[in-house]
Order: structure tokens, then sequence, then C-alpha cells
């Protein structure tokens, strides 16, 4: 869509051209800081012209209040130690109000989830642990059936694990 500007008489750009740079001071002075990226914005939009002459930054002579009033502190350490105990402790309620508490089905359901997997990791560990165990003891006394055993086990395992790409493809 083309945009269509209206034409000025001479009489306007003179008095424009004459107060155009104190209506340019006093945007530079009263213009609020704007970010580089919002001004951009605006010059696509055409609110704003992009020109080489960008306003100064205004720098703020105050720091910004925080938003809740600080109560002051006592000198004394025992007063401060309670005032500081205490805000602890309403912040602890505060932030305890905020959390998401499971309902008791939830609770029981995640617990019995829990417990079960704990119970079969226990049991599959503690074979593992007595095979393990039984095949080092028989190695000790030098069994040969122990020793085969066990390197097929190593092989077997280091098999998988190097080609374990291969073997549990996601498809």
């Amino acid at each position: 869509m083309a945009r269509t500007a209206a034409r000025r008489s001479e009489a306007e750009d003179e008095e424009l051209i004459e107060t155009e740079p104190d209506d340019q001071a006093e945007a530079q002075t009263a213009a609020p800081a704007v970010s580089d990226s919002r001004r951009r914005r605006q010059a696509k939009r055409g609110i704003v012209e992009t020109s080489g002459n960008t306003a100064a930054i205004a720098r703020k002579d105050r720091p910004t209040p925080s938003p809740r009033q600080e109560a002051p502190r006592s000198r004394n350490f025992v007063v401060r130690f309670v005032q500081n105990t205490r805000e602890y402790f309403r912040e602890v309620q505060a932030e305890l109000n905020k959390v998401a508490w499971p309902t008791r089905e939830e609770v029981n359901r995640l617990t019995r989830i829990v417990l079960i997997v704990t119970i079969v990791s226990s049991i599959f560990l503690g074979a593992v642990s007595f095979v393990f165990g039984f095949l080092t003891t028989q190695i000790a006394e030098n069994t040969p059936l122990a020793t085969i055993i066990t390197l097929a086990l190593i092989v077997v395992v280091a098999g998988v694990w190097l080609f374990r790409d291969r073997l549990f493809r996601a498809e």
C-alpha cells in the first residue's frame, strides 16, 4: 500500500524550518529513553523518523524505589536476629502457600510406584552381585568353567555396549 503525503505551502515550510531546531531540542530533552529495538520497530511502522541525530538517553537522577518498604533495622544484635527469624518464617510460609500439593490418592499411587521400583531394582542388583561374587570365588579357586563363563559374559556385555546403537535403534 503506497503512502501519500500532503503538500505544504511555502509559508508552512518556512515556519517549520524556523521552529524545527527548538522543537528538536525540546523533543530530545523531554522524550523518554527508547531502546534501539523499539526505535527500529517504530521506524518500520512510520511512527518515528530515523535520522543520524538520535535523542540522548535520559538518565534518572535517583534510584528506583523498592516495591516494598523496608522496616528499620535495629542496631541490637538480638533484636535484629529475632526480626530476621520472623521474616524468614513469614517468607517460608508464603512460599509454602504457593506450592501445589498433591492429593492423597496421588501420594498413595506415587508411593506404591517408588516402593515397587525400589524392590525390583534391589532384587536385580542382588542377583547380579550374587552371580559375580560366585564367579569371582570360582575363578579364585581356579575352576576352568567359571573362567570361561566370566570371559563369555565380558565379551557379551562389551559387545552389547559397543553395538548398542545398532541393536537398540529407535525407529
